[in-house]
């Protein structure tokens, strides 16, 4: 399948998602954890297995899940962006998206504003002004409604009760589930405000797997899954150091850094326990998860904002070698043995049951 017709398939069916799945056969999830400018590890790898398949890595799954640099990605998949293009967006523009704006201390506003990404994002060989009813798979965005409080999912309309979300436009749903608290300013869009998906679900693959179990009937043995992680650094004490708990404990001399730390604990602890999880419910050989733990010495170059040529280099090698350990595993291969066969619903003039925002 070329890589422009695969945004065709989308939209167009009438058929559900459920009876559109070849009896006993798997149903393929892909998650993508967020993780700031380390989402180049992950785009990599994405580039990695298109370029060993010689297709678009949509072809292969029936639901595709993202956080914040996970959801980007997810949508660029969902959409039949080759993940080529978005390396090569992150390496040439990772320093112009971090690039820090005149502040003091981040004390009356966020280190660094989305105005390089929108306009990146917005770009006619990304998303342009394609609207989430586009995609072509099932695909489910976090993102916390700042506004009410609440956690959201934004969702293709792959089920009668889904269909208010798919007029988003991706480039607001892209800047919604990666508006990271400190790092930069909320998305306001359809009179909301919202913030990083990561600070409930920074590694979506057990939300996915809920969406496949309870929205479109997918038994868990059933489900066959690839995460794809972002090298999330694993915070620990010092235990020479303060433990009184204080400002001084968690922030160092820079007391605005305490909420990056706790924000970058939050985010490790996470995709630690949704692996954990999810080894226990899914059956062995169906679940994948494509990752690399950063020694110390990786980990002084890397950060969700660090997006300089050492961070690149131990970014895209990491990848490279992920890529390959996985591509060697025959197991791992059969993933690409399966053609997704789950459209989006059609649901012009549907008049479905509304439901909570929350639909998880």
């Amino acid at each position: 399948m070329p890589m422009n017709e695969l945004s065709k398939e989308g939209g167009a069916g009438n058929q559900s998602p459920q009876s559109a799945v070849k009896v006993g056969g798997p149903f393929q999830i892909l998650a993508l954890s967020g993780g700031g400018y380390r989402g180049l590890f992950c785009a990599r790898i994405l580039a990695d297995l298109e370029q060993f398949t010689g297709q678009p890595t949509a072809t292969y799954f029936d639901l595709i899940a993202g956080t914040s640099i996970g959801g980007i990605l997810a949508l660029a998949v969902a959409v039949g962006v080759p993940a080529e293009t978005m390396v090569r967006l992150f390496e040439t523009h990772g320093e112009e998206i971090f690039k820090a704006r005149i502040n003091f201390m981040n004390f009356w506003r966020s280190t660094y504003t989305q105005e390089r990404l929108a306009e990146l994002l917005q770009s006619d060989d990304v998303f342009g002004q394609k609207t989430l009813g586009s995609c072509a798979r099932p695909v489910i965005i976090p993102a916390i409604n700042y506004s009410t409080g609440r956690p959201v999912l934004f969702k293709t309309p792959h089920h009668e009760d889904f269909f208010r979300d798919q007029n988003h436009r991706l480039v607001d749903v892209a800047l919604a589930t990666s508006a990271a608290p400190m790092y930069f300013p909320r998305h306001s869009f359809n009179n909301s405000q919202y913030v990083d998906g990561g600070l409930f679900a920074n590694a979506p693959g057990m939300l996915a797997l809920h969406e496949a179990h309870h929205f479109l009937d997918i038994g868990y043995e059933q489900a066959r899954l690839v995460a794809i992680g972002t090298m999330s650094s694993r915070f620990t004490v010092n235990p020479a150091k303060n433990r009184q708990g204080g400002m001084l404990d968690w922030g160092g001399i820079l007391p605005a850094a305490t909420p990056k730390k706790l924000f970058g604990l939050a985010i490790s602890a996470q995709e630690a326990l949704v692996h954990h999880q999810l080894e226990h419910l899914l059956e062995e050989g169906n679940y994948f998860h494509l990752d690399d733990v950063l020694t110390d010495e990786r980990a002084r170059a890397v950060a969700l904002d660090k997006a300089d040529k050492s961070a690149r280099e131990v970014l895209l090698g990491s990848a490279d070698e992920c890529s390959k350990r996985f591509l060697g595993n025959e197991k791992f291969r059969e993933v690409f043995n399966h053609r997704a066969t789950s459209r989006i619903r059609n649901v012009a003039g549907n008049a479905p049951t509304m439901r909570s925002e929350v639909q998880c």
